[in-house]
This record gives C-alpha cells, sequence and structure tokens, in this order.
C-alpha cells in the first residue's frame, strides 16, 4: 500500500512528459486553431516551457511536462529542415530555378537577382520597373502587377495556362524548355491572419490595405494547388512565396503530392526581420515525383524581409 503514491506520482510523471507529444496527433485535425498555433510553435512552447517550468519547479510532473514541450518546439520546427536526399537531376536536364519576395527594395534587388543567372525566375511583391529591368535579360516573361504581385521571367517561350483569379494567386504556365516541357505553378499566396475578413486577396497593391486572406482561406488556396498537381499528367514545378510554414498542415498537404526540393540540403528560415523569431520557411520550391533537385541554397535579397531561393531541378536520373 505505501507504493501506491509513488506509482501514481510515477504515472503523472509520465503523462504529463507524453502530453505535449499530442501535437504530432492532433495538428492536423483541429484545423485552423492548430494552423495558427503551427505559426507561433516556437515561440510558444519556449514560454509554456518556461512558465510551467519555474512555477512548478518543485513538481516532477510539471518539469518532466516543461522538458517535453520545449522538445516537442525543437523537434517540430527543426524536423522539417532535415535533408531527404531528392535525387539526382539526369546529366544535361538541369533546369536553374530561382525565386525571390523581392519586399520593399524592388530595383534594389535586380542586380541580385540577374547575377543568379537562372533559367527561370520567379518574383513575388514585383511591381513594373523592376518587370522592365529583368525584360531587358529576359524576353519570355508574364507578370501580374495587382493583386498576387508576380512576375515569372523564363529564357524558354512560356504558355499561359491559367491567370491569377480568386482560387489561384499566381499563374500556371508551361515552360517550353529544351529538355523537356514542365507545368509551373508559380504563385504569391496570401498571409494566413487571423484579423482578415477574408476579402483582402487580389487587391491591388495600390490600396494599402495588407495582401492576406484569413487562416481558412489560406487552407482552401493551398488546396486548390494542390488539386492542380495532383490533376496534371505532366512534370509539375510549384515555387514562390507560399506563406506557409513548413511545420503546418498545409505544406503537408503539398508536400502530399510533391517533393520538397530545396532538402537536398538542410532547410532554414526564409523570413527575416521582425518575423524572425518565428524561425518560418514560407518560400518554397517543389516538384513532383519524377523530377530531383541538387545544388540548393539560400541567398539575402536587399531590403527584403526574405531570402531567396535556387536550385536545379529536372528529371531524375
Amino acid at each position: 500500500m505505501e507504493g501506491e503514491p509513488l506509482v501514481r506520482r510515477s504515472v503523472g510523471i509520465v503523462i504529463a512528459g507524453l502530453l505535449p507529444w499530442a501535437w504530432f496527433v492532433v495538428r492536423d485535425r483541429a484545423g485552423v486553431v492548430t494552423d495558427v498555433v503551427a505559426i507561433v510553435l516556437p515561440m510558444l512552447t519556449l514560454v509554456v516551457a518556461v512558465v510551467v517550468g519555474v512555477l512548478g519547479r518543485r513538481r516532477r510532473a510539471a518539469v518532466a511536462f516543461a522538458v517535453s514541450t520545449l522538445l516537442v518546439g525543437i523537434v517540430a520546427t527543426f524536423g522539417p529542415w532535415i535533408p531527404h536526399g531528392t535525387g539526382t537531376v539526369a546529366a544535361g536536364r538541369g533546369v536553374r530555378v530561382a525565386a525571390a519576395n523581392i519586399g520593399v527594395g524592388e530595383l534594389d534587388g535586380a542586380d541580385t537577382l540577374l547575377g543568379l543567372h537562372a533559367d527561370v525566375l520567379v518574383v513575388s511583391e514585383i511591381g513594373q520597373p523592376l518587370t522592365e529591368r529583368l525584360a531587358q535579360a529576359y524576353p519570355d516573361h508574364v507578370a501580374d502587377w495587382n493583386g498576387p504581385s508576380i512576375g515569372i521571367f523564363s529564357r524558354w517561350p512560356l504558355t499561359v495556362l491559367e491567370q491569377p483569379g480568386p482560387d489561384l494567386p499566381g499563374y500556371l504556365l508551361r515552360v517550353h524548355a529544351p529538355t523537356g516541357e514542365f507545368d509551373l505553378i508559380a504563385v504569391h499566396v496570401p498571409r494566413p491572419w487571423w484579423t482578415s475578413d477574408g476579402s483582402t486577396y487580389a487587391q491591388s497593391t495600390d490600396t494599402g490595405r495588407p495582401y492576406e486572406t484569413t487562416v481558412a482561406g489560406h487552407h482552401r488556396l493551398i488546396e486548390q494547388i494542390a488539386a492542380r498537381v495532383q490533376r496534371d499528367d505532366r512534370p509539375v514545378v510549384v515555387t514562390g512565396d507560399l506563406n506557409t510554414t513548413d511545420r503546418g498542415r498545409d505544406y503537408r498537404v503539398l508536400t502530399s503530392h510533391l517533393k520538397d526540393a530545396m532538402l537536398d540540403h538542410w532547410g532554414r528560415p526564409s523570413q527575416i526581420g521582425k518575423w524572425a523569431a518565428l524561425l518560418v520557411r514560407i518560400d518554397h520550391l517543389m516538384v513532383k515525383p519524377g523530377w530531383c533537385s541538387g545544388d540548393s541554397s539560400w541567398y539575402p535579397v536587399p531590403k527584403s524581409d526574405h531570402h531567396g531561393l535556387i536550385s536545379t531541378i529536372g528529371p531524375c536520373g
């Protein structure tokens, strides 16, 4: 009988230690609630761990919960950055693709973008001045200066299959590369924001209003992109500022149909500046199975709160 309190305490400690790991069970089942939690997860787990650990430092169950919560935050944040080996691109068939959110320093970033010598370049938050500058090096291009504010520049001819609209914050294009055609979904997805009424998607950039949608609206747009990938029988590439953290449900919606081309190396946060503490990787380059990637890297963009990305992608060798 004397051992019963000890057994109960031990069980309580075990339960407290396991409880934070339920995150990996519920994260895709609780909808917008866990979508929001995923965005702030590194800061949230740190705060919870510190508060619970300090207030309950004399109770082993509280300490177990605090330590376990911190570990969950570490695993959930850094787990999606682990390289998984995307395979080798077939010799002579690689396509160098770069993407960047140019931010407020539109023309300041022109030399950086041109210096990449990318075969295909996708630029978010673009305006007319940068479009005209890049068009000198890329005669084949399309751009929308309103709504998603995105431009696509290619060394090869482009066919527009779908223009920006309510279900597509960007373009669906066919790239007529000499090594083989592929379809490109180049998007700038509005950020998910809990204060949005859902009406700000596709607004003109000169309104001064934020480019955002509701968390549920963001999920719907990601599902629409995934549906286009699923029904396309050609090689598909998805890239741009997706405003989608790689620890969230929407990232897993995409990677159920696509491979993360940037994970031939370690991942890293792509957003810097005032959002750096969230450790979010929201800019992505993904390819449909059958294509691989190599020589991926991130690069600074002048005056932007994003790092750009670049990778060589193509049919697997």
